[in-house]
């Protein structure tokens, strides 16, 4: 009788587990799961530095190959399905979106983030064919669902 209730228990805990299992996909791109998070923070210096030419806090006026190795690094560590969300992270992110600075728009940095899987700088493949065509990065469905 005893072993009868252990198997039913174990059987029990194996659904609930299987059922947490499914309802979290650990393959999703987002930060902290197939995303590091921060998601590529030297794209973000490093992109901001070409684009804008900012200096100080931002990255240097004229960005070392250094900073362009190591965003290369980031963003070639992060899944190719993922890369281009990784990116729209970045830009969008809900802790430290980029924003805009004086002659050099958010929409600006974009443009250019969009660039930085193709050859002319990481050489990276991505689900769009080697150029991230749209970053938006993918927001949980509670946020998609509209309440009435």
């Amino acid at each position: 009788m005893v072993s009868g209730h252990l198997l039913l228990s174990a059987g029990v805990l194996l659904s609930v587990l299987a059922a947490c299992a499914a309802t979290v996909d650990v393959t999703a791109c987002a930060p902290g799961l197939a995303i590091p998070a921060p998601p590529v923070p030297t794209c973000r210096i490093y992109t901001v530095s070409r684009t804008c030419g900012l200096g100080g806090p931002y990255g240097p006026v004229d960005p070392s190959p250094v900073l362009k190795q190591r965003c290369c690094r980031e963003l070639a560590a992060v899944p190719s399905r993922c890369r281009c969300a990784a990116l729209g992270f970045m830009m969008d992110g809900v802790d430290a979106p980029l924003q805009d600075f004086r002659g050099c728009t958010r929409e600006m940095q974009r443009t250019f983030a969009r660039r930085l899987t193709r050859a002319a700088e990481c050489n990276l493949p991505t689900i769009d064919g080697g150029m991230c065509h749209s970053l938006n990065s993918p927001r949980p469905v509670l946020e998609s669902v509209s309440t009435y």
